[in-house]
């Protein structure tokens, strides 16, 4: 349900390491980013290289950019 939520609504509110808090805008890679990426981060994150395993479905990535 997160992933239909954030296409429905891109706008996302990003806070890390306690810097202060980034508006960004979420975006699905498109299939040519994804084929670039994901063997990246399978590699390094070998959990999601496991749930891409489990499932027929393709595992979206989720790209996020600052808000203008």
């Amino acid at each position: 349900a997160w992933y239909v939520n954030l296409v429905a609504n891109p706008e996302v509110q990003v806070v890390w390491k306690g810097r202060p808090t980034v508006t960004m805008t979420a975006r699905t890679a498109t299939p040519e980013e994804r084929a670039r990426m994901w063997p990246l981060i399978a590699e390094r994150y070998t959990n999601y290289a496991g749930y891409q395993k489990k499932t027929d479905r393709e595992i979206p990535l989720v790209l996020l950019t600052p808000a203008a």
